[in-house]
């Protein structure tokens, strides 16, 4: 019985809007990204998201690489810097610089690389996570202003 009834109303749905005679037009995209393209998409979708509290948990992650470093513990590390590159990807929509945006991604890649090899150096951990905390203080200087 329920199934008999699911049916008719589908296909009633389906008749009505089949036999309408009007067409639906597709939803219109919005002004802003017919006028700005590409780049003012982009920071519409940047605009959505405060960067401030992402660069506030890189620094917490790039800290904890760090005393996993300092410990010893490099493989307890992995968490963290692949939390990096999560947190890299989302903030990198709020650069206009996009060399920067590189450049920040390479360091994060690279150390996320690094701690992630079967044998990490410590050096080489050290060494990037220097490298990325330069960048993350110079990022908030490089968003875009909403």
């Amino acid at each position: 019985m329920r199934k008999a009834f699911l049916v008719a109303c589908l296909a009633s749905l389906i008749v009505i809007n089949g036999c309408s005679g009007q067409k639906n037009p597709p939803p219109a995209t919005p002004p802003v990204q017919q006028q700005g393209g590409g780049q003012q998409a982009q920071h519409n979708m940047a605009n959505m998201e405060d960067p401030n509290p992402i660069i506030a948990q890189m620094n917490q992650a790039l800290d904890d690489v760090a005393a996993k470093s300092q410990a010893n513990k490099l493989t307890e590390a992995r968490p963290s810097a692949s939390n990096l590159v999560t947190l890299n990807n989302r903030l990198s929509a709020h650069f206009s610089d996009a060399g920067f945006r590189d450049r920040l991604s390479q360091a994060i890649m690279a150390l996320n690389n690094e701690v992630n090899k079967p044998s990490p150096d410590k050096t080489a951990v050290d060494k990037q996570v220097e490298t990325v905390r330069g960048l993350i203080k110079e990022a908030p200087a490089k968003t875009m202003a909403h």
